[in-house]
Parts: C-alpha cells; sequence; structure tokens
C-alpha cells in the first residue's frame, strides 16, 4: 500500500509539476509614422503640396486665405482636417478626389514635428 501512494505521488508530482513553459506573445513595436518620414520641409513637401492641389489659388481670395508660410501656419489643423475629409471639415480639395494617403501623411507630420518654417 505504501509503494502504491509512493508510485502515485511520484506519476502525479512528474505529470503536473512539470508544464509547459507559456511565455508571452510577441508584440511588434509601435512605429510612429512620422518616424519614417521626418524631417517634413514646409518649402519641400507643404508648399508644393498645397501648390499642386491649387490651394494657393483658391484661397488667395476664399477664406481662409493662404499666401505664405504664417498663414498656412494659422490654419494648419483645418486644412489637414479637410484634407482628410474629416466629418467636421469642408472636404478639400473642393470639386476633387481625396488627396493620396502619402501626401496626407505629409502633412500630418508636419504638423506633429510643430509645422516648422523650413
Amino acid at each position: 500500500m505504501k509503494y502504491i501512494l509512493i508510485v502515485t505521488y511520484t506519476l502525479c508530482f512528474f505529470c503536473f509539476a512539470c508544464k509547459k513553459d507559456k511565455t508571452a506573445p510577441v508584440v511588434p513595436p509601435v512605429v510612429n509614422l512620422c518616424d519614417s518620414i521626418n524631417p517634413v520641409s514646409f518649402i519641400n513637401d507643404i508648399d508644393p503640396i498645397l501648390n499642386t492641389n491649387n490651394c494657393y489659388a483658391c484661397h488667395s481670395s476664399i477664406a481662409p486665405i493662404f499666401s505664405d508660410y504664417s498663414s498656412v501656419f494659422d490654419a494648419r489643423d483645418p486644412i489637414l482636417k479637410s484634407i482628410q475629409h474629416d466629418p467636421a471639415f469642408r472636404p478639400m480639395p473642393e470639386n476633387g478626389a481625396k488627396l493620396p494617403d502619402s501626401l496626407i501623411n505629409l502633412v500630418h507630420c508636419w504638423i506633429e514635428s510643430g509645422a516648422p518654417n523650413n
């Protein structure tokens, strides 16, 4: 009887004491979109987007007025929301297709980096 209890105890110990080691799932690091495309330049990146998509032409006489860096800087958040087609803002460019995500991301990252005049 004593022998059966020892064998049973030993088997239970080996069967239940040794479990597979479960490690935490691997979570990929969060990559900030702007880290991969910074620095964004107003002169080299943002100004050409506004020129090419007729923002300066339309907004030379229609509010908000865009004529230079400071006027774009002052309207930076509404510009971003408009080109993202945020429902709370009038979608831009007016009567045109939404800008490609790559261009919207440039504007976003320019704003995220403090909207520098560079």
